[in-house]
């Protein structure tokens, strides 16, 4: 038996002879083509180039002095001990982000910055988020998290929850959340969703006191956390029907939002991690 016999009849050379060279070309293509296919899925990004200036300028060296990035990510780059900021304009109002300095919470500490400053940091993140997506992240089972549940007064959640609201009989549900959304009760509270100062999610407040303890702590606050709302009685009632709307509603509420943010974005998938 000479050499090519013998090659023939091993796995290589068996391989070799029974596929075709036009199949071999379109595995080849095949293969290429989804090579091609992830490389533009990592690396193409809805983002933008730009430069920053003015307010947005000054924000990134209030960023760069006080070492936010030590501890936070923009565009997935930075300390991991917070959360990814890239987007946070998109979640949060401006007064919660100022809270957020102030107040502090967790890990991380207080920050005495003055006005001008925390105007400055708030146009270079709203600048941020004009120009990319951050990391991509899902709600868990068990509810919506601030890094899914957007702009308070246009996310999913408040979204869904009007359109629960404008289908129901409840009126005083309807004025509590309009209540919600136009008084300060916004800037600390996120529906379905903890807070990033620790404000608790009000569709379980129902769940977690009673009538009498919600009213208690809309009329007197819950110092020094939380300050007395100023309502009149007949809008604490309100807002207190509102939060047993939430409480009665969470299940439904929560997956209808899983519903409508159900999109991926691919390009920002950490690839590298699988």
């Amino acid at each position: 038996m000479d050499e090519a016999e013998e090659h023939s009849k091993t796995a290589e050379g068996y391989w070799a002879q029974s596929i075709s060279p036009t199949a071999k070309g379109w595995m080849l293509g095949i293969l290429a083509l989804c090579f091609v296919s992830q490389t533009y899925l990592v690396y193409s990004d809805p983002t933008e180039t730009r430069v920053l200036e003015g307010e947005e300028l000054a924000g990134r060296r209030v960023w760069l002095a006080n070492n936010c990035q030590a501890c936070h990510q923009l565009y997935g780059f930075g300390g991991f001990l917070g959360p990814d900021l890239t987007n946070v304009a998109s979640r949060l109002l401006q007064v919660q982000l100022a809270d957020r300095l102030v107040l502090g919470g967790d890990q991380m500490p207080k920050f005495d910055l003055p006005k001008k400053e925390v105007d400055a940091l708030w146009e270079f993140l709203v600048a941020m988020d004009e120009t990319g997506i951050g990391q991509a992240r899902n709600p868990d089972s068990g509810g919506l998290s601030t890094a899914s549940a957007g702009n308070p007064l246009n996310s999913p959640s408040t979204l869904v929850v009007q359109n629960l609201l404008n289908d129901s009989e409840n009126e005083a549900a309807r004025n509590g959340f309009e209540i919600y959304r136009t008084n300060s009760c916004v800037a600390c509270h996120v529906l379905f969703g903890e807070s990033v100062i620790g404000a608790p999610d009000l569709s379980l407040s129902s769940a977690h006191m009673s009538p009498e303890e919600i009213q208690h702590a809309l009329e007197v606050g819950i110092l020094p956390i939380m300050p007395p709302s100023g309502l009149s009685a007949a809008k604490r009632a309100d807002v207190q029907a509102f939060i047993t709307f939430l409480g009665e509603h969470r299940e439904d509420a929560i997956a209808l939002i899983k519903e409508s943010t159900d999109d991926t974005f691919w390009s920002t998938l950490p690839w590298w991690e699988f």
